[in-house]
């Protein structure tokens, strides 16, 4: 009896001891979760979970991972790269798949502080954000009265934060768009400050001259005041803050005077000013201004475009009496009012700069009078060559008609190639817009002033040579002779060729005459 009792207890406690480690081994099956909670790794699993705790992106749900068996799955994330990890549990080998997100492009150190500058500026905009309209306060409060599961959370509603990447380019662009307007200053204020040719301003429509003109159809997004003075219809845009100056109708009038006393022929009519509160607002709604530019002219529809400055009205006047020269030669040589630029650019702009010039201290000139007297301006050497026309079919020497000034030499182009339409480009595209400029105004001011001096007469020939170009030939058909006729059945007006003008006004008999006595005419 005690032996069986002893065997049943030996029995109980084998059972009782195989029950233990049953319940303390492991289950292996086909899919194993892991928790992510790991404080000490033991074990591959515990280094996994580590893993998995220092990736942004999953495979399945973000508490849990899935482990296959076998073989590795095929599935595949498009944003991340997957990660496979065989391990062998219970003699079987186990795949656990993670994915590991792409690194982000490292960014220079300059790079990643215009990146925080950016995010900065952006999270500034968003704090200084309008506060709600009722109308989404209203949106708001009916969300509120949704179930849970049907509102709208904040994070929907709320714009995506930009990307590292695209603050980056958005950073890049705005950096290099200020690099761009800095150039730009830096150049102008190397040279001197040259508008864009008023030739390049050709506006769509031009107001009627029997209806009453209105300013907003023409320039829209501004509250425009109008105000008249002697010769201008002046209209000033209401200001949203600051000061405007005084005055500035007596600013323009005194520029009239000052083209007045020099071509008086050309001026007739009254001119449209629109005066911008400030140099923004020009920017904004002028979209053929320059950020470089006070002012700006539209030939064709007689307006001139200027922004206010306080404090500055000797510049406007400046660059407004150049603008205002465009207008007056433009109304005066399209006189058959065809809409078109009829001003050879030459002229045109050579004539703008010398009075701007004038602007600037009467008789004495500003800059450019400067540069007459110190700038060693000499004759192209391809013209010494004698041309048909020329002092060198005479024998006499070209080489001799060069200004004399110390300095480094600047070699103006040769008088024909000149006058052609497209030198302008040219130089432009040669880096040369200022010595075009420079050119033109030497070439103007010995043409209004040939013989020197100060007295009017001296300034009937350049009348006379305007005015044959302006008023041009009439065409003819070389057929039949008659007069050719447009679609409106106006006759058709060509301009009188700069030559022939010059043949009788002065009497060149070319081009290349022309240029050796400018050039006698420079050197004294």
């Amino acid at each position: 009896m005690r032996i069986f009792i002893l065997f049943l207890c030996i029995v109980f406690f084998n059972v009782s001891g195989w029950a233990q480690r049953q319940s303390a081994a492991p289950e292996v099956s086909s899919s194993i979760r892991v928790s992510t909670a790991v404080e000490t790794p033991q074990s591959n699993i515990d280094l996994l979970k580590q893993s998995l705790q220092n990736s942004s992106e999953v495979v399945g749900t973000a508490a849990a991972v899935s482990v296959s068996p076998t073989t590795p799955s095929s599935a595949t994330v498009s944003s991340a790269s997957v990660l496979d990890m065989p391990l062998e549990m219970g003699g079987t080998v186990q795949s656990v798949q993670t994915t590991v997100a792409a690194p982000t492009k490292q960014l220079s150190p300059a790079a990643a502080r215009r990146v925080q500058q950016a995010k900065e500026k952006r999270a500034q905009s968003a704090a200084s954000a309008a506060k709600p309209t009722a109308l989404e306060k209203d949106i708001e409060q009916s969300n509120a009265l949704l179930p849970a599961s049907q509102q709208q959370t904040a994070a929907e509603t709320d714009s995506e934060e930009v990307s590292a990447e695209d603050a980056a380019a958005e950073a890049e662009l705005e950096y290099a768009v200020k690099m761009l307007e800095k150039s730009k200053e830096a150049l102008q204020t190397a040279g001197r400050k040259i508008p864009p040719s008023a030739a390049q301003n050709r506006p769509k429509t031009v107001p009627a001259p029997n209806k009453k003109f209105n300013p907003n159809a023409y320039r829209p997004g501004v509250t425009w005041v109008a105000s008249k003075s002697t010769h201008f219809d002046i209209y000033t845009q209401k200001r949203s803050s600051g000061i405007s100056s005084s005055n500035m109708s007596m600013t323009f009038e005194s520029a009239y005077q000052t083209l007045r006393r020099f071509i008086p022929w050309m001026m007739s009519g009254r001119v449209r000013v629109f005066v911008y509160q400030d140099h923004q607002s020009y920017l904004r709604h002028e979209p053929n201004a320059k950020a470089w530019t006070r002012a700006m002219a539209y030939p064709t529809r007689g307006e001139i475009v200027v922004y206010d400055e306080p404090g500055k009205n000797q510049e406007l006047k400046e660059v407004f009496t150049h603008e205002l020269t465009h207008i007056f030669t433009q109304q005066f040589f399209d006189s058959h009012q065809t809409g078109r630029i009829m001003t050879p650019t030459w002229l045109d702009e050579g004539l703008a700069v010398l009075l701007e010039d004038q602007a600037y201290n009467g008789n004495k000139g500003g800059p450019w009078n400067n540069d007459f007297k110190t700038i060693n301006f000499q004759r192209d050497p391809s013209t010494e060559v004698a041309t048909f026309g020329s002092s060198a079919m005479f024998g006499s020497s070209a080489k001799k008609l060069t200004s004399k000034k110390p300095g480094k030499p600047v070699y103006l182009t040769p008088f024909a190639e000149f006058m052609e339409e497209g030198s302008l480009a040219a130089a432009e595209g040669r880096g040369k817009t200022q010595d075009w400029y420079f050119q033109a105004y030497l070439m103007v001011r010995f043409l209004l002033n040939p013989a020197g001096g100060t007295s009017p007469s001296n300034r009937m020939q350049f009348e006379q040579f305007t005015r044959l170009l302006s008023e041009g030939e009439a065409v003819r058909n070389p057929t039949t002779g008659f007069l050719v006729k447009d679609s409106r059945g106006k006759t058709v007006y060509q301009p009188y060729s700069v030559e022939k003008a010059l043949g009788r006004a002065y009497r060149y008999n070319s081009i290349a005459n022309f240029e050796d006595n400018f050039w006698r005419w420079a050197e004294k």
